[in-house]
């Protein structure tokens, strides 16, 4: 032994200083991460959590008290529906999406492989004859406006979300989730319904307002499970990440060592 460091020695002093590094970076990112998420858990343990009552939440929005929470009913102003609706459900929908689709016969091409008289592989392109259904219109219809005790809003200001509707639940005569009115031609129905839901929101200015973002957060759970889910999202983003850094350092660990150090 001289004291020097041999070709073996170094690749894996190098290796372990690569291993530190990337160690050091991800310590970083994920505190990074935490900061970020634990701003937003402060921001629903400290919202006003409100319950479902009409004097509660007028006091709150009217005094302009800030960052609130609460579950509550929401439905829409106007009654939306398209003319094939007859059932009670139309009454609770706020915005509501038809797809039209028509079945063709249409004459596609496909390439298959076969073997000759003499063994050989070749191929060729043939011609069939398929059924297949084309979107060829899309309708929408919505309310604006959207009640939540007595007070309208603008739909637009919530982050609603679309959801698929079982046709027979609102037309009495579809038999499936989707309204055929012939053999070959359908409707299929997506839509924003009212009910209960959770709402995070900014009370100011005699409104209410996003606290984060361009809409007002919305949540089919109660208030309650939402804060839990919040407040359980640092562990969770954390082991997530963690997971995700260990395979991308293994992999980088991995690649240095084959294309830099492998004989």
């Amino acid at each position: 032994m001289d004291g020097k460091l041999d070709i073996k020695d170094f690749k894996i002093v190098a290796m372990i200083l690569t291993l530190f590094s990337l160690v050091a970076v991800g310590f970083v990112i994920n505190s990074k991460i935490q900061e970020s998420v634990m701003d937003e858990v402060e921001l629903y343990r400290k919202a006003i959590k409100l319950e479902n009552k009409k004097d509660m939440y007028d006091y709150t929005v009217e005094t302009e008290q800030g960052n609130f929470i609460t579950t509550t009913d929401i439905k829409s102003v106007e009654n939306v529906k398209f003319p094939e609706m007859d059932k009670d459900i139309a009454s609770s929908i706020i915005s509501i999406e038809r797809k039209e689709f028509k079945e063709t016969y249409d004459m596609k091409t496909r390439t298959v492989t076969y073997t000759d008289s003499k063994g050989k592989t070749r191929s060729k392109t043939e011609t069939y004859w398929e059924w297949v259904w084309h979107l060829v219109d899309t309708n929408l219809l919505g309310s604006p406006e959207i009640e939540i005790h007595g007070n309208k809003y603008k739909t637009s200001e919530f982050a609603f979300w679309y959801q698929e509707l079982d046709a027979s639940k609102m037309i009495s005569q579809a038999n499936r989730s989707e309204y055929y009115t012939g053999p070959h031609h359908k409707f299929r129905y997506a839509a924003i319904l009212g009910g209960k839901f959770t709402i995070f929101a900014k009370a100011a200015g005699g409104t209410i307002k996003p606290v984060t973002g361009y809409k007002i957060d919305v949540s089919e759970q109660s208030y309650k499970d939402v804060i839990k889910g919040i407040e359980a999202s640092p562990k969770i983003k954390s082991i997530l990440f963690i997971i995700f850094w260990t395979i991308v350092t293994i992999l980088i660990l991995v690649l240095e060592y084959k294309y830099f150090y492998e004989v």
